[in-house]
């Protein structure tokens, strides 16, 4: 059975059996009796025109009929719709306190669904068709004129301290270590040489860093760990 035997049921099935024993004028919207992510449907007999309002509350008692990944599904849903907006003049606006709650069922499904093991298994599934995928040039040069929004940079830097704050304390082995500098050497391959030979030329860091338009640090880093590059190439 789909939807659980409570109280949110009733009332659900209650507002749709009203909705398809009446004729409607207005602004009105398609709603899946049995939604599309629970294998529901686009039969007619699937399919009832709801009021925007009506159809805001449905969504809403659908997060309190479901469990599991059911429920997480509503509740992504209902995320949505709250947010949804320019779909028609009649579009129904929550009130403060309900975008609140389908924040709030939002982030509880996401912490519920995403576990550990589970986002281990989707890196897992994913790995082998990112790693060595290299991008287009055309790709490459619409990254290089995006225009960040400023809501884009500071989620970015959230995203960033987040990160940080995750792994202070904790120490990379030496096989990670090795890992990340092998990474480091196959990005980097064709700037080496050239750092190299103007380094054997006799310029010094500023030069070469004004050269190749890098920074200092990163120059010296290289010119630093040649040894071990060369050795990393070469072997």
């Amino acid at each position: 059975m789909i939807f659980i035997n409570n109280k949110y049921t009733n009332w659900y099935n209650s507002l749709i059996n009203k909705a398809k024993n009446r004729n409607i004028t207005g602004y009105t919207e398609n709603h899946h009796i049995i939604p599309s992510s629970l294998s529901g449907t686009n039969d007619k007999d699937n399919l009832v025109r709801l009021t925007a309002r009506e159809h805001f509350i449905c969504h809403l008692l659908l997060t309190k009929m479901t469990i599991g990944n059911d429920k997480h599904k509503m509740c992504f849903a209902f995320h949505m719709l709250s947010n949804a907006k320019n779909i028609g003049e009649g579009r129904y606006i929550p009130s403060s306190r309900m975008y609140a709650l389908s924040r709030k069922l939002y982030k509880e499904a996401l912490d519920n669904y995403w576990t550990n093991t589970k986002r281990q298994e989707h890196a897992d599934k994913i790995r082998p068709t990112v790693i060595g995928r290299k991008l287009k040039e055309s790709s490459k040069e619409k990254l290089r004129n995006k225009v960040w929004t400023e809501k884009a940079l500071q989620n970015r830097l959230n995203n960033c301290l987040k990160s940080a704050k995750a792994r202070k304390g904790s120490k990379w082995s030496d096989e990670k270590r090795q890992q990340m500098f092998s990474t480091y050497i196959e990005k980097n391959k064709d700037l080496f040489p050239k750092v190299f030979s103007l380094h054997d030329l006799g310029l010094n860091v500023r030069q070469i860093s004004l050269k190749l338009s890098i920074s200092w640090d990163r120059v010296n880093y290289i010119l630093e760990n040649r040894n071990r590059i060369n050795t990393t190439i070469i072997g």
